[in-house]
C-alpha cells in the first residue's frame, strides 16, 4: 500500500468580532488550529496588540462580557498576513441577533 504524506494546513478562523465605530479598529477573536483549540484576541488596524491565547471557556466569557458578535461563517485567518487580516475584517458585517457574517463578495481590495 502506498502512503500519502499528511499535510498540515493552518486552519485558524475568525470566530467573533467586537465592532468598533471605525470597523478597521475592531477586535477579532481567532480560533487557533491545534490539538487543543485556543482563542487569540487581536485589534486592528495593525494587529500588533495580541491577547492570549486563551482557553475556549475563558474566551467565551469575554465574548459575552464585551458583547462580541459571533461569526456565522468563520473565515480563515492568516496571522502572518496583516493585510489579508484587514481585508477579512472589513468583510465582516453585523447581522441580526448580535451575529456577524463574512461576505466574500464585499471583500475590500
Amino acid at each position: 500500500m502506498i502512503g500519502f504524506p499528511i499535510i498540515s494546513i493552518n486552519m485558524n478562523k475568525i470566530i467573533a468580532v467586537l465592532f468598533e465605530e471605525k470597523k478597521e479598529e475592531s477586535y477579532i477573536a481567532i480560533e487557533l488550529d491545534g490539538n487543543e483549540p485556543e482563542i487569540l484576541l487581536t485589534k486592528g488596524p495593525s494587529f500588533e496588540k495580541q491577547m492570549g491565547p486563551y482557553p475556549i471557556p475563558y474566551a467565551e466569557a469575554t465574548f459575552k462580557r464585551w458583547n462580541y458578535s459571533k461569526v456565522k461563517n468563520p473565515p480563515e485567518a492568516d496571522l502572518k498576513d496583516k493585510k489579508a487580516l484587514m481585508k477579512t475584517l472589513l468583510s465582516l458585517h453585523k447581522t441580526k441577533n448580535n451575529r456577524a457574517e463574512f461576505c466574500r463578495q464585499n471583500k475590500a481590495e
